[in-house]
């Protein structure tokens, strides 16, 4: 499923949950092929991430009168842009941390520009809603690899 079809929540849910499971087992994956063991426990948790956003849309009610009601507002997140200045990186077994967080930063921005872009195709408040909120939840994914790429990488040197 590459494009979303905005036919029903259902299958805006559906889409979602078939991407946050693709970025589970890309990262899975990759803690599985590294030879590091601290990467490998890098890309273990990244992968936890992204099941418990699947679960979180597998869990939702779209029946009830307001099925998004549970989901965080987390306001706006603050983008370091760190991403922006970065090219991406491909996995290889012997990935670095430097290029492991590098990777998953482009990696989470561009599930935040996909969402972004996808929330007023949908002619629906709870299709908007939802692409909010997942477009959120990868910035605030995208933030937090950025604070750990400038604490233990550039404030190193």
């Amino acid at each position: 499923m590459t494009e979303v079809s905005c036919r029903s929540m259902h299958d805006v849910v559906a889409f979602a949950i078939t991407r946050e499971e693709k970025a589970r087992d890309f990262y899975r994956d990759c803690a599985d092929s590294a030879k590091n063991k601290g990467i490998k426990e890098f890309f273990r948790e990244m992968a936890e991430e992204e099941a418990r956003h699947r679960q979180l849309l597998a869990d939702l009610d779209l029946s009830a009168e307001k099925p998004f009601s549970d989901l965080d507002e987390h306001g706006n997140v603050k983008d370091l842009h760190l991403s922006d200045f970065m090219i991406d990186v491909r996995f290889s077994p012997d990935i670095g941390y430097q290029e492991a967080l590098a990777m998953a930063m482009k990696k989470e921005e561009k599930a935040h520009a996909f969402y972004k872009a996808w929330k007023g195709r949908c002619a629906s408040e709870k299709s908007e809603k939802l692409f909010s909120f997942l477009a959120e939840e990868e910035l605030r994914h995208k933030r937090r690899l950025e604070e750990i790429y400038d604490s233990e990488i550039l404030q190193e040197g």
